[in-house]
């Protein structure tokens, strides 16, 4: 079993899908729109500093305050 991050191509949503065995392209739809246009992101937790592919990546967002949690979350 693994876990991947998609982001719908359509409306920009960010959602994971729990993989139980070989899973279909055509049958993964976003939760949001129910789009089958998406793109499977790469986690930080299984990437390699090795690898020369490229990524569909966003960036982390920002704090003013310095005191950011996990996924961004600001503690202010």
């Amino acid at each position: 079993m693994a876990v991947y991050e998609y982001r719908c191509q359509d409306c920009g949503s960010l959602y994971d899908i729990l993989h139980l065995g070989k899973e279909k392209s055509e049958d993964i739809i976003c939760p949001n729109c129910e789009s089958k246009n998406h793109k499977k992101l790469l986690s930080v937790f299984n990437s390699s500093s090795n690898s020369s592919a490229a990524v569909d990546t966003m960036p982390a967002p920002s704090c003013a305050s310095g005191a950011c949690g996990i996924g961004g979350n600001c503690f202010n």
